[in-house]
């Protein structure tokens, strides 16, 4: 795997990260028991992303990086649906596939 390849598997992970972090910290704002717990795993998460990030930028110019870490508005979007049962309108769903578009085309040209 070259280094290009590797720090834009870490930008994707790194969204799929923050992903569930936003989903946890909803689950803590939503909770009656256990908001602690739920808020915990939400900031050490997002730590844990900072840190996956920045070793990210290590392969990666953060020209490349930043338009591809746009994917977490897809991960936040597909995990409320299926993980808090949230409407998603046809309109956000086209604007997810915009994000994806243009993830795509700045990925192709790292």
């Amino acid at each position: 795997m070259s280094q290009t390849a590797f720090g834009l598997t870490l930008v994707v992970l790194c969204t799929l990260i923050e992903g569930l972090a936003q989903l946890f910290l909803k689950k803590s704002s939503l909770a009656v028991v256990g908001k602690g717990l739920w808020a915990t795993l939400g900031v050490t998460l997002f730590v844990s992303e900072a840190l996956l990030y920045t070793g990210a930028l290590h392969f990666l110019d953060v020209s490349t990086a930043y338009p591809i870490g746009s994917l977490s508005f897809v991960a936040v979007t597909v995990l409320s649906r299926l993980a808090l049962g949230e409407t998603v309108s046809r309109t956000r769903w086209f604007g997810v596939c915009l994000i994806i578009a243009g993830a795509g085309l700045v990925a192709a040209r790292a």
